[in-house]
């Protein structure tokens, strides 16, 4: 049951996104001196540094540079782009974009406990718990710090979002004890929608779909297990955490200044970290409105998404008005509505659907201080007149239930979860028929669909040269990659499943869009049968999965990230052969010889974080030899990127891309210090 489980626990607040963004490659569409506008080459691992050698591509990297424009590009194209809604006529463009100083750090804010759900409209008002907060901090209390980090499998694309965490924290209203505190596994984008709210373009108008859990074997001695376990319930299997962020913006946005005020201002935070002045100053994360439910979890359900019967998008649209004078219109002039899972009780008398991230919402700007990111209570629903939930029994229509959606308050106390009586159905109606969502004045916006597919492998990486079926996931141990599928909420078996045909896109670099074809790779693919790729190249490559009668798209650029099932996959390169640095190259372990100097390493591999990620630099300088000449820093370097320590927080590099043969680089190199 998941989320759909009692008792919820439902929270909302802030969550501070600093992600870093000079590899986002947003910009390659225009030109910098002839070439594409873009620092990071992702298939590589490496900078492109315009033939500037490394001081001089810092400054400019921080600076306001001319550009040549590239044309206007088709609407769907502009949902890739990650970056902060620049126009392709603008003529200036800074390039490390608008957070050079991001160090992909998740940090939740005022993010309270605001209702406890015990039952279908039943909630305890009473509960201790009320206004306890929500954090992924180490520790109850003020000395606690944030362990989330959200890193992108592709660095250049939407769908590969994943957050780590060492601790997810529960602590009471006296801000010391701690209800829960334990390590939840890996989350990952899903159904991320670029026109969630009518009233901000690009990616401040996007939302995504987080889920993760905490088994119970984490959690023993701590109160949250009692609170969680349901008398007639099955064994608990742990905690599951759903969230969902929306409503991205910025101190420094694109609507709150113009372009030129907008672009000094990001120069003059980045003045600051060039300054060496506090951390605090060189940043300008995002904050994004959340919206979270903690439940029941229970093993044989999936960790990164809640299952169940799936209500998906009809070609009906909701047109959106024209925005008021001095405020920007979203992405798009219409929009569909974003998927639900929903699942319908054991004795058919209650189907609970999770609109969480289904409704749209429509911005509003205030005057006193207009798109203040801290300000949550100014970001109401859209308007799409009554909306029912309906029950379509041999082509005609039973109104079940008028869907509230315009009340945020009460949705915001529910989880966005509804819990809908059904009476008057029969169970094998129930079974048989299909769920509509249904307004009267746009027609069908949601229609159950007969099959539901996700995999919690979702955001991988592989090994060039490396296996074809093992991929790291979230831990130091490779897994495969597979799909699970669900017929009206019931689990398909391999044996009953529908042929699906898996096709493969690559994804980088991002100016080649137009090129990126697909090509297919797996026929009549079952669930449970592991994804096997070619592993020959590095680069990001999309796995869709789709019926083998469905024709895929033409493109990357046309797969329909909201609502199609995918996988992405990271291979990181490892072509070269670093064998004359080694004392002896056919050791698993190898141990550097006198080649092996710390300039190596330096160009090899820490260039890229150096020249990309400056938040790397603020602890050690990730350029200077005489920092790193000594056995403590040589057991640091060898103990953070130890494989092993994939999942955690202190793993270097944050990015999650460092290749096999470059680990046995830098491992070679600290075992020089470390050798008796």
């Amino acid at each position: 049951m998941s989320i759909f489980s009692f008792p919820r626990l439902n929270f909302k607040g802030l969550l501070i996104i600093n992600v870093g963004t000079a590899n986002n490659d947003d910009y390659s569409g225009s030109d910098y001196d002839g070439k594409p506008l873009r620092l990071a080459d992702s298939i590589m691992v490496q900078p492109i540094d315009f033939g500037m050698d490394d001081a001089t591509f810092i400054s400019w990297a921080q600076k306001s540079q001319p550009v040549t424009a590239a044309p206007a590009q088709d609407t769907r194209r502009t949902f890739l782009n990650k970056g902060n809604g620049r126009t392709a006529q603008q003529q200036y463009l800074i390039p490390s974009e608008w957070n050079y100083y991001g160090d992909m750090g998740l940090t939740m804010q005022d993010m309270k406990l605001v209702s406890v759900q015990t039952g279908p409209g039943s909630f305890d008002p009473n509960s201790p718990y009320i206004g306890a907060q929500l954090s992924f901090n180490n520790r109850p209390g003020s000395t606690g710090g944030s362990t989330g980090m959200l890193i992108d499998v592709n660095p250049e694309g939407v769908p590969s979002s994943q957050v780590f965490a060492d601790c997810l924290t529960l602590t009471g209203t006296d801000g010391t004890t701690a209800i829960f505190s334990a390590k939840p596994s890996k989350a990952a984008t899903r159904w991320i929608n670029f026109q969630r709210n009518a009233r901000l373009r690009g990616p401040n108008g996007a939302a995504a779909y987080f889920q993760c859990v905490v088994p119970a074997s984490e959690l023993q001695g701590q109160p949250i297990l009692k609170l969680m376990s349901q008398p007639g319930s099955p064994p608990l299997g742990g905690i599951v955490f759903r969230y969902y962020m929306f409503r991205s913006l910025q101190p420094i946005n694109t609507f709150k200044y113009p372009d030129d005020e907008w672009r000094a201002k990001i120069e003059a935070i980045y003045q600051n970290g060039q300054n060496g002045k506090d951390y605090s100053t060189c940043i300008n994360p995002t904050y994004c409105q959340l919206s979270g439910t903690i439940a029941p979890w229970y093993e044989s359900e999936m960790q990164s998404v809640t299952t169940g019967r799936y209500f998906a998008p009809t070609q009906n649209t909701v047109p959106v008005p024209p925005p008021p004078p001095g405020e920007s219109g979203g992405n798009g002039n219409a929009f569909s509505l974003a998927p639900a899972v929903f699942q319908v009780s054991s004795n058919a008398q209650t189907v609970s659907i999770d609109f969480v991230g289904t409704f749209p919402d429509q911005y509003q700007k205030t005057t006193q201080n207009p798109y203040d990111p801290l300000q949550t209570d100014n970001n109401p629903k859209m308007d799409f007149g009554p909306v029912t939930l309906n029950l379509r029994l041999n082509g005609q229509d039973k109104v079940i239930q008028q869907i509230s959606y315009a009340d945020t308050a009460q949705g915001d106390k529910q989880g966005w979860i509804f819990d809908v009586p059904l009476t008057g159905f029969s169970p094998q109606q129930i079974q048989e028929g299909t769920f509509v969502l249904n307004s009267s004045k746009y027609g069908d916006l949601l229609i159950e669909q007969d099959f539901f597919i996700a995999s919690d492998q979702s955001c991988i990486y592989g090994e060039q040269y490396g296996s074809e079926t093992l991929f790291t996931n979230e831990s130091a141990t490779d897994e495969m990659a597979t799909i699970r599928m669900f017929r009206k909420g019931q689990e398909v078996s391999p044996q009953t499943s529908p042929p699906i045909a898996v096709w493969q896109y690559a994804q980088v670099p991002n100016q080649d869009q137009n090129n990126f074809k697909p090509v297919k790779l797996m026929s009549n693919y079952k669930p449970g049968t592991p994804l096997r790729v070619h592993t020959q190249l590095p680069g990001v490559f999309l796995f869709i999965f789709l019926p083998e009668s469905v024709t895929p798209p033409a493109d990357a650029a046309d797969v329909d990230l909201m609502n199609t099932p995918l996988i992405n996959l990271r291979i990181l390169p490892n072509n070269k052969d670093y064998g004359q640095y080694y004392q002896n190259p056919s050791s698993p372990e190898p141990i550097g010889n006198d080649k092996l100097t710390f300039n190596v390493i330096f160009l090899e591999v820490l260039r890229n974080y150096y020249l990309l990620y400056p938040a790397m630099n603020l602890v050690i300088p990730l350029n200077d030899p005489e920092q790193w000449d000594d056995a403590e820093m040589a057991r640091r370097l060898y103990a953070h990127t130890q494989k092993s320590w994939f999942d955690q927080y202190g793993y270097m590099p944050r990015t999650r891309d460092l290749s096999q043969t470059r680990r046995t680089l830098l491992h070679a190199w600290a075992r020089k210090y470390l050798q008796p």
